[in-house]
């Protein structure tokens, strides 16, 4: 009967320590599933400038536009991107009040080195004589970051039928190359990037079919450079501007008639975010 009872006993003791011992063993923690980072982004902004200039020619009849941009972006991986979206812009008024640019292509990233290639469609929706002036392009955009302070850029574009031969019989093709370069200044006052972007490019066209006159500008040179000040979201670019064709590029009489591909600086303000960026 001891016997019975000291085992009995015994069982209790060990079933009465049992959630001590369990209490005191290492438990594994659940393994966290962290999700993926999607693919997909969006970048967006929007830019108010003093006079819109395209190749250093005005645009908005060296008048205040207002701009902005949407762009889808599909990352394939760590060096391929693919994207589509469109830029607009307010006007000068005497060919259209306003320029919408649909455009989409890749961009390639090979350690330093970049490369984007896409097409654009410089596209004036309520221009006069039946949308005449719209014209599309392709483009190569090469770039290089030399250091942390220093890279180099340019772009190579092309297209026929410039203008939809606007002001001539039959089509001509045309198409621009530049070469820039931003320069990252050694200091930071308050957080605000400061760099300097020069730039220098030649706007070339030519008569494809033949028929009828030329313009009488068959190219012509341009060159600006910007001193560019960035803090997050805002950029404030304040740049100047000049061409070897002064009093070339003329506004309508009814406009003023104003050389707008004359010396000129033009301050801008812009906003670029991503909408990753905002999560």
């Amino acid at each position: 009967m001891k016997k019975v009872i000291m085992s009995v006993l015994a069982a209790m003791a060990v079933s009465a320590a049992a959630p001590a011992f369990a209490a005191d063993m290492p438990v594994k923690a659940p393994k966290l599933v962290v999700a993926a980072p999607s693919p997909w982004d969006i970048a967006f902004g929007v830019a108010f400038t003093s006079d819109y200039r395209l190749r250093s020619v005005s645009q908005s009849n060296k008048k205040v536009a207002v701009q902005g941009y949407f762009e889808l972006q599909y990352n394939v991986n760590d060096w391929l991107k693919l994207y589509a979206g469109v830029w607009g812009s307010s006007l000068a008024g005497y060919v259209a009040n306003a320029e919408i640019d649909p455009n989409g292509g890749v961009r390639l990233a090979f350690g330093n080195f970049g490369l984007d290639l896409g097409y654009i469609y410089y596209g004036y929706p309520d221009g006069t004589n039946n949308n005449v002036g719209s014209f599309g392009e392709f483009y190569a955009k090469p770039s290089y970051k030399v250091n942390d302070w220093l890279t180099f850029s340019g772009i190579i574009d092309g297209g026929n039928n410039f203008n939809n031969g606007l002001a001539i019989t039959g089509s001509k093709n045309a198409g621009y190359y530049s070469g820039a370069a931003m320069i990252t200044l050694p200091f930071s006052p308050g957080g605000i990037t400061i760099s300097l972007n020069p730039e220098i490019g030649r706007q070339w066209y030519s008569c494809t079919t033949g028929v009828g006159a030329c313009p009488a500008v068959s190219g012509y040179t341009y060159w600006d450079v910007g001193l560019v000040f960035n803090y997050k979201a805002a950029t404030l670019d304040l740049r100047y501007w000049d061409t070897n064709r002064h009093n070339t590029f003329m506004a309508p009489a009814a406009f003023g008639g104003k050389d707008l591909a004359g010396s000129t600086f033009v301050a801008t303000l812009k906003f670029d975010t991503t909408w990753s960026a905002l999560k």
